[in-house]
């Protein structure tokens, strides 16, 4: 196993690990002989909305359930990166999962906000056009009512002037 670099700000540098160095490690800490640790995970464990079916491994389902959904539903990753996160969580100190915590809740938030901001602007825009619709309605009716009115006194005329007629002459 490629052991990590200690870099100087006390943060681990786990690209020097390997996809099995991680499998072997989150697998190591999972695993229990006993029924007893069987059945305690499988109790602690809640399942979640995987839908790209990614490895999450048991210790990562007890020890970080607020990060699941978190990690799969970032738009910032793919499934590549989601799957390493899985793996590397169990040997991240504290620090390091806090900060990834803190991460993808503030990307959370931030796209919360943009698709609120979005949705008020889409629908500024739609009231817009709903008004200009009305408007446009409103006109259409008048010239509607206009044509009428105007077939009404033509034919109004018409008819006096046959009355009229029917008068002089009698």
């Amino acid at each position: 196993m490629a052991d990590p670099i200690q870099q100087d700000d006390n943060t681990i540098d786990l690209r020097a690990t390997t996809q099995a160095d991680n499998t072997t490690a989150t697998s190591g800490v999972s695993s229990g002989s006993d029924d007893t640790s069987a059945a305690g995970s499988a109790a602690t464990t809640q399942q979640f909305d995987n839908p790209n079916n990614l490895e999450i491994p048991d210790v990562v389902k007890q020890r970080y359930p607020d990060l699941i959904p978190l990690i799969l539903k970032t738009e910032s990753m793919k499934d590549e990166e989601r799957q390493y996160w899985f793996h590397i969580l169990p040997i991240m100190t504290d620090d390091q999962v806090q900060k990834l915590r803190e991460i993808l809740d503030n990307e959370k938030r931030e796209l919360a906000k943009i698709d609120s901001e979005y949705e008020d602007e889409i629908k500024k825009i739609n009231d817009k056009h709903v008004s200009e619709w009305k408007e446009f309605e409103a006109k259409e009716k008048r010239e509607k009512l206009r044509a009428k009115e105007q077939e009404n006194e033509t034919h109004e005329k018409a008819t006096e002037e046959d009355i009229l007629k029917k008068l002089a002459e009698t």
